[in-house]
């Protein structure tokens, strides 16, 4: 029988190679994977029937987490154990932040639209976390971790040159495209600001465009600068691609995106970097100038005059103290803040609001241990790694600031973006960061001998510290006997319309047209509002109780044009109460309507208005209403078993390594000691 090694064919007698063995992707392979389906894909496309949770990119995060997992069981590394992870121990507390946050959303009465959004916003959280500590933790190599950034850089490029292929045609490729499974969100077209347009690539919206280029830009041109070594195209096309598209996007968050970077990336570099940089940038402007006529003017009143959208966002800044009273600690729950309560293109309004001020000191915190781990690195002896730490810190810096002028989590490629930032800081971190002594001695290091995969590590952990765990669980019990005994709320709703009167005359102050009905209906409502207590918060097309008051009433003219333009053309008076009881909500039905028709009355009657000239009003429906809206116990009581557990995992393995840490500096000092 002819062996492998001699296998030869019939005819010819050629050799045949013989096949080569298959590998298993590693991390910085499904890391590439991520970055297609997340750039690539077009942003508003997704598995219909998953709605926000749908995207590919979410699919495949989530994905990542699982085999994050399965590799933690199973993946034996003897006697290999890192020192403290920053970026991760981070990622936990934000995200056990959500949690949190989960626990009083299913605590409160929202509606339907509300409480799948909450539930979907947890799907993003995981897949977020499976991109974060696959990169954290599975890329340890120096050589696979340029790899991957050389892949971001080039995906870079090609996702700028796109936009401007869209800028310069007028076009958005992207609507041709259709992709098998996946429905559309967007609106379609192009946007425009002045004179020109404003691409957005395969993103959802321009500013989701400059966030991603804002990000990559750092890495593209620090790849550019130091690796002298490959090809010019390779090296500076992603950079003049993106610096052209940033300024060709007509947005000011692209523009305050460069310059956070290069405020970064500027003080690390040497003298003749910088003289270059200094060149470049004329000579880029002048390329510009000439290129587009009319964008410099167009750039200059971006920053200069009034503008509809800054006019937007500071004037929602008068109702954020008002949701916040609500629930200051831990928020309304992320992502139950959607355009039907209020829009603030800002998602640190939205992060106070939805997870509370812990939940975002939290990732504030996450942001800056990212950066801050990264930039102390910056004087690696291998200088190509060591400048990757102020980009990866610049960034992450951009993509946190530019989530200051939109709501960046609810854009997928900006907050998966930022999240894959996040996690390569991790990275960075440890590359080369094996502690010699803790492979000589890993019992003194948090881990037994034989403790050599992470579920033997977690359990050799909570053996030596149950007692830490268990007491952590003991006090998640009177929290979860009181989410057992949360009740809903009662809600109820209707209008008094105000009706033309039919003997109206011609010569009567107050005519028939609709227009005087509205007007006397506003002056009926801020009558009743001077004498009585109104909610000062009110959702745009949201009902009441969604807020998260429990016993609150609004009576309001209705506005047919939502927050960004007022429209009062109904001739009516809007109700909404909550409360606790449905005889409670009743009582205050009837006494509202008593008082609003008592207003219409008086003041008509001191007016003189003759009887059968007199506007008339008439509560729709006559017989009111009363709902009971529940809360979510059962997925409140998994939310608290959820963050106990995590919490009693997390309290035995920092009191394990502080322990282990203690013993381990009382040990070296006797070895000194014993020395002398």
């Amino acid at each position: 029988m002819r062996s492998r090694e001699t296998l030869i064919g019939v005819r010819g007698r050629r050799e045949l190679p013989l096949p080569h063995a298959l590998h298993s992707p590693d991390a910085t392979t499904v890391l590439t994977v991520y970055l297609f389906l997340l750039v690539a894909v077009p942003s508003d496309r997704s598995i219909g029937p998953l709605g926000g949770a749908g995207s590919l990119s979410t699919i495949f995060g989530l994905g990542m987490l699982l085999w994050w997992i399965w590799h933690q069981v199973r993946h034996q590394r003897p006697n290999e154990f890192r020192r403290v992870q920053p970026v991760r121990i981070a990622f936990v507390v934000f995200v056990l932040s959500l949690l949190a946050s989960y626990t009083v959303a299913s605590l409160s009465s929202l509606p339907f639209v509300d409480q799948n959004a909450s539930n979907l916003v947890l799907l993003n959280a995981a897949s977020y976390a499976g991109v974060v500590l696959l990169a954290n933790d599975g890329i340890t190599g120096r050589d696979r971790f340029l790899v991957l950034l050389r892949r971001i850089s080039l995906a870079g490029g090609l996702y700028a040159a796109l936009g401007l292929v869209q800028f310069f045609t007028g076009h958005n490729v992207v609507d041709s495209i259709q992709i098998p499974g996946l429905t559309s969100g967007g609106t379609g077209g192009v946007d425009t600001r002045g004179d020109f347009v404003r691409p957005e690539s395969t993103a959802r919206h321009a500013l989701e465009y400059a966030a991603v280029l804002s990000m990559v830009l750092p890495v593209a041109l620090t790849l550019a600068i130091r690796e002298s070594h490959r090809t010019v195209f390779l090296r500076w096309f992603p950079v003049a691609a993106i610096f052209m598209a940033a300024f060709l996007s007509v947005t000011r968050s692209a523009l305050l995106g460069i310059v956070a970077v290069l405020l970064v990336l500027i003080p690390t570099w040497e003298p003749a970097v910088k003289k270059m940089a200094v060149w470049a940038a004329i000579g880029g402007g002048v390329v510009m100038y000439a290129l587009v006529p009319g964008l410099s003017g167009t750039i200059i009143g971006m920053f200069s005059g009034n503008d509809p959208s800054v006019d937007s966002r500071t004037d929602s800044f008068a109702v954020v103290g008002d949701y916040l009273r609500i629930s200051p600690i831990f928020g309304r729950g992320l992502g139950t803040m959607g355009p039907q309560y209020r829009i603030f293109d800002n998602q640190y309004i939205g992060f106070i609001i939805e997870i509370g001020l812990i939940g975002a000191a939290a990732f504030i915190l996450l942001v800056l241990t990212a950066m801050v781990t990264t930039f102390l690195r910056r004087r690696a002896p291998d200088q190509l790694v060591g400048s990757m730490g102020p980009a990866l810190s610049a960034a992450v810096l951009a993509g946190a600031l530019l989530s200051a002028f939109f709501d960046s989590f609810h854009f997928p490629q900006a907050v998966g973006m930022l999240f894959l930032m996040i996690g390569l800081c991790g990275a960075h971190w440890n590359i080369r960061q094996v502690n010699d002594a803790e492979l000589l001695a890993p019992e003194m290091h948090g881990a037994g001998p034989q403790e050599n995969t992470g579920v033997r590590r977690l359990g050799g952990s909570l053996l030596r510290r149950w007692y830490a765990g268990l007491a952590v669980l003991l006090l998640f019990v009177p929290l979860a006997m009181s989410a057992r005994s949360a009740t809903g709320v009662f809600y109820a709703n209707f209008n008094i319309d105000l009706q033309a009167p039919p003997g109206a005359t011609k010569g009567n102050a107050l005519r028939t047209e609709a227009s005087s009905i509205v007007n006397f209906a506003a002056v009926i409502q801020r009558l009743y509002e001077d004498d009585h207590h109104n909610s000062t918060v009110l959702p745009t097309t949201a009902p009441l109780y969604g807020t998260g008051l429990r016993d609150a009433v609004a009576v309001y003219l209705p506005s047919a044009g939502g927050q960004w333009q007022t429209n009062f053309n109904s001739p009516t008076i809007a109700v909404e109460i909550v409360g606790s009881s449905p005889e409670a909500v009743m009582e205050k039905a009837e006494q509202i309507t008593g008082a609003v028709e008592k207003l219409v009355e008086d003041l008509q009657g001191e007016m003189g208005i003759w009887e059968k000239s007199r506007i008339t009003s008439e509560r729709q429906p006559a017989q009111v209403s009363v709902s009971y809206v529940p809360v979510r116990t059962k997925y409140a009581l998994f939310s608290i078993g959820a963050l106990a557990v995590a919490m009693a995992i997390s309290s035995a393995i920092v009191l394990d390594r502080g322990i282990r840490q203690l013993h381990r500096v009382r040990a070296a000092r006797a070895k000194e000691y014993s020395g002398h």
